[in-house]
């Protein structure tokens, strides 16, 4: 399972399943309208905000404003990471 955990306007901000289990850095996936692991970019949370992925759907402008709201809700998105990985037993 592969929680939604914020929608901004199009955009959905989601933790994947695998990252949680297997990586041991914080990241979030961004998709327009769904969550599409194989087309939504992926951003680094830690240990600085890092786009890992752009994806194939967002344009440019609208990758530099999902890493704005990234910005914005950096601590919330770790927090609910953290909380998140051990819940899956990562």
């Amino acid at each position: 399972m592969s929680p939604k955990v914020l929608e901004a306007g199009p955009y959905i901000f989601w933790f994947h399943s695998y990252d949680a289990r297997f990586e041991n850095r914080a990241s979030i996936h961004i998709g327009r309208s769904s969550q599409d692991d194989e087309n939504d970019a992926k951003v680094w949370l830690e240990p600085e905000i890092e786009v890992a992925r752009s994806g194939r759907r967002l344009r440019r402008h609208e990758l530099r404003t999902v890493l704005a709201i990234v910005e914005e809700n950096q601590a919330f998105f770790l927090e609910e990471w953290h909380e998140y990985k051990r819940r899956a037993g990562g």
